[in-house]
């Protein structure tokens, strides 16, 4: 990996974000970040000290990342590391993307978390949005930083036709309790985010919808029912690798998602982590320890083993 960075005060970090169209991370977690974005492989990672003195650190695969820096600074430090990351470039990654025509593309997340909602997402795409989310790498948010994704969340959001449904812990876990389970929930929730898009943004039921298969296409035809959608279907697992759709509601989701999640922190007055490990469940405890258990149980998915340990 190179790297290469420079000291900017206010004036000329705010020039940097704006030529990128970059968007401010605002997050107490890391007050000290200021913008993060990509271009072409290259990432812009800028980061300001309590005296408001800005760095500005670009960092790439190859040398382009000095050249790009150069741009603002003529005097850049530069660093090489023998660090080999996951080649996700977005030449080789948007390659992959088989079908650029208009569609539609359903994924969700939170289904594996013993805190926090279910979200499901669709996204309408068409080859003009292409170069927009190429811009901005978008691939599997579970690839990406979660700031990354707090970042570009807002401009993706405004950028891309998307309807959000949101299914609390709460819901969830009353309709596990009227025998529910969990892919007849999402299969459903995946119907009415691809209904509400389409209802929303008066898009036509010849597109064709893709969903981030989870189950078999059967079952999930039968999950749904009759109100399954008169759209072609086509499934496939890792869809965000191969349909773009399917990639921006990844990161919508997850977007959706890690605010939620920002919130109820606030709220339980915690740091938690995420899944459903044994680290959560000793959180969960002291979590409980300081807070009403009416007031925990509405953040926490009850059907999980977790709630019972």
């Amino acid at each position: 990996m190179y790297y290469a960075k420079f000291k900017a005060d206010q004036a000329k970090a705010e020039e940097v974000k704006d030529f990128y169209h970059a968007t401010e991370i605002k997050n107490d977690n890391t007050p000290y970040e200021y913008f993060l974005t990509k271009k072409n492989g290259i990432t812009i990672h800028a980061y300001k000290n309590k005296k408001e003195i800005y760095t500005i650190v670009f960092s790439s695969e190859d040398e382009r990342c000095i050249e790009e820096a150069e741009i603002f600074e003529s005097q850049v430090s530069i660093t090489e590391t023998n660090e080999k990351k996951e080649d996700t470039s977005p030449k080789d990654y948007f390659q992959n993307w088989e079908d650029l025509h208009a569609q539609i593309g359903s994924d969700e997340v939170g289904v594996g978390d013993f805190f926090g909602p279910l979200i499901v997402v669709s996204s309408y795409v068409d080859k003009d949005d292409i170069d927009f989310l190429e811009r901005y790498e978008i691939n599997d948010s579970k690839k990406m930083k979660d700031h990354y994704i707090l970042s570009i969340g807002p401009v993706l959001k405004r950028r891309i036709k998307n309807y959000v449904v949101m299914v609390s812990p709460q819901k969830l876990s009353l309709l596990a309790m009227n025998h529910f389970n969990i892919h007849k929930v999402m299969a459903k929730c995946h119907n009415i985010s691809q209904k509400g898009l389409m209802e929303k943004y008066h898009l036509s039921n010849h597109i064709i919808t893709y969903v981030d298969q989870f189950t078999r296409e059967d079952d999930y035809k039968k999950l749904v029912g009759n109100e399954l959608i008169s759209n072609p279907l086509y499934f496939r697992t890792k869809g965000e690798t191969y349909y773009p759709s399917v990639a921006a509601s990844s990161v919508i989701a997850r977007y959706t998602f890690l605010k939620e999640w920002e919130k109820m922190e606030e709220d339980l007055g915690a740091k938690i982590p995420k899944g459903a490990s044994a680290t959560v469940d000793k959180v969960y405890h002291e979590i409980l320890n300081k807070n009403k258990k009416e007031k925990v149980d509405k953040y926490v998915k009850k059907f999980f083993s977790n709630y019972e340990r």
